[in-house]
Order: structure tokens, then sequence, then C-alpha cells
């Protein structure tokens, strides 16, 4: 019995010391040494680039799209350049990190959590200009001294002027909540297209002397195709409360709401003006698609502004 209990202990005592050792030993987690970074840019669009990252081992490393800048060549200033955008990544992460704890949050995720990639990454860089050349690029970061290493592996690539991507938009109401879903060809969500939306009352519309909320929608979609350093870019599942607290619309009995959806990838894409009347629990079911089979009680803008009143039976 006591060959037992000592045999036990043994082998409990080794467990302990692998446990601690593979827990505590950096170069079992992640490795800096020998690190070799395969990237390979699978879809280019007009507001996005998706991308695969893959590494022969565990380690941690930065990602990022920026403009292609004239005079700078970086593959012939590697150190240089890998050392200011890790710097500049630096700096995006302490102001997140200080507005969290402006806002009372104390658990703030690490830098390599919050900013640098682990293992095999499918990578989507977003919020890019259309018709414009873009350098694509990766490099090792050894996450406890905040230096890049080894080299720099980059690609230059160019938007699409317009939109490669075949996008719909479903919309639904649950009491006040609404929810947007854009969706590809096959139905599934997309939660890389940027998009934009907004609802307003038709009461605002009157007190604003707007009589056409089509063109009032296209109207909005375009100032920001202007502005799109003002918009507020969507993207995958949208909620939206419409409670007049954390949205300026609150849903109210009998009210007549205009929705406007639009894609935000170079130019806008399955844009559409939705107009319901809201009824509290009458409206907790309905369930508006942009796909032109499913198109309930909505405004579809078409080329040429054109519009076109649809109506049918809620989902």
């Amino acid at each position: 019995m006591n060959n037992i209990k000592v045999k036990g202990l043994i082998i409990l005592s080794v467990f302990i010391f692998q446990f601690s050792f593979f827990s505590c030993n950096p170069e079992a987690k992640w490795s800096i040494k020998d690190v070799e970074i395969e990237m390979t840019v699978k879809n280019i669009s007009a507001g996005f680039v998706e991308c695969d990252f893959a590494t022969n081992k565990e380690a941690y490393y930065y990602v990022n799209a920026t403009p292609v800048r004239e005079g700078l060549d970086p593959m012939n200033q590697q150190k240089q350049f890998m050392t200011l955008e890790l710097d500049n990544a630096n700096m995006e992460y302490i102001k997140w990190r200080n507005v969290l704890l402006e806002n009372g949050e104390f658990t703030i995720a690490p830098f390599a959590s919050h900013a640098l990639q682990y293992g095999d990454v499918e990578y989507f860089f977003t919020g890019l200009d259309p018709d414009t050349d873009y350098w694509i690029y990766a490099f090792v970061v050894n996450p406890d001294k905040m230096v890049p290493v080894g080299k720099l592996y980059l690609q230059q690539i160019h938007t699409k002027e317009e939109s490669t991507m075949d996008i719909h938009f479903s919309y639904r109401i649950k009491g006040k909540w609404s929810y947007i879903y854009p969706l590809d060809e096959k139905g599934n969500i997309n939660s890389h297209f940027p998009y934009l939306c907004n609802t307003i009352d038709s009461l605002d519309l009157v007190k604003e002397e707007i009589d056409d909320p089509v063109m009032y929608g296209v109207a909005w979609i375009l100032y920001f195709f202007l502005h799109p350093d003002q918009a507020e870019v969507n993207y995958g599942v949208r909620a939206i409360a419409n409670d007049g607290w954390s949205t300026p619309t609150e849903f109210e009995e009998g009210h007549t709401y205009y929705t406007v959806i639009s894609g935000f990838d170079g130019i806008y894409e399955n844009s559409t003006v939705y107009k319901f009347t809201w009824t509290g629990e009458q409206c907790r079911y309905l369930f508006y698609d942009t796909d032109p089979e499913n198109i309930v009680n909505s405004y579809v803008i078409d080329e040429g502004d054109e519009e076109e009143e649809n109506g049918g039976e809620g989902v």
C-alpha cells in the first residue's frame, strides 16, 4: 500500500511539474525563432480584402493593411517600417485601454490578445477605400518585449472600383428591437460586408418638410459616401434597441417608420428603404428581406433611383 502511495505521489509530482513547466514556459505557448508566415490574399473587393495567414510554429504576429505611401519602400526599410507600425498599433491599444479604464472597466486584455494574431487566421481588412493601392503585410512579434522579429511579409493589392459582393439584407422586428442580417447568395450571414443603416419616424420627415422618404434615403446614403469618415459602418448582424436612449428613434404605437439599409462597399449596393407601422405585439414577428422574392412593404432603390413599391405578407 505504501509503495502504491509513493508511486502515486511520484506520478502526481511529475504531472504538476509538466503542467507548471508548459504553463509558465513562454516557448511552450509561442515562438520567435525560425517562424515563417504564409500570407494568401483570397478576395479583393472595393471596401475589404480577405486573407489567410498561417505560421509554421505557434507564434504571435501583427497584420495590417495600409495605403501605399509614395517614396517609401518597406522591403528595403523593413526594421524601421515594422517598428513604426507596431508603435502605431501600441498607441491605438493604449487609447482603447484608457477609454475602458475611464468607464470603470479594469479587466483589460493585454496587447497580444487585443492587437496580435496567433496561429492560422482568416482575416478581413475592412473600411478600405475603393480603387486604391494598399500594402497587406505581416510580421512576427515578441509579445514580451514588444518588438518585431524576423522579416516582413508584404503584398501590394489594388481595391476594386465597385463592390464584387452579392449581398441582400433581411430585416426583422421583435418588440422594440430591430435586427439586420446581411446575407450572401447562399443565405448565410456575411460578417465582413460593410453597410449603413438608419431609422426615422415619418413625423420627423414631416417636420423637416421631406415629402419623399425614398429620396431622403438616397440623400442620406450619398452623404456618407461623400463623407465616409462620418459614417457609422456596421458588419454582421446588427441589433438596434429603438428605445430613444441608446438610439435616437423610439418605436411608438401607431407611428410609421422608414429604415434605410445600404451596402457601403465602394458603391451603394442593395440599398433599400423599408416602410412599416409599429403596432407593438402585431409587429413582433415581422420579417423583411431585400431579396426581390421576399420584399414586404418596402421601397427599393433600383439603378437610376427609380421607386418600386412592393407588398406581401410577413413571415
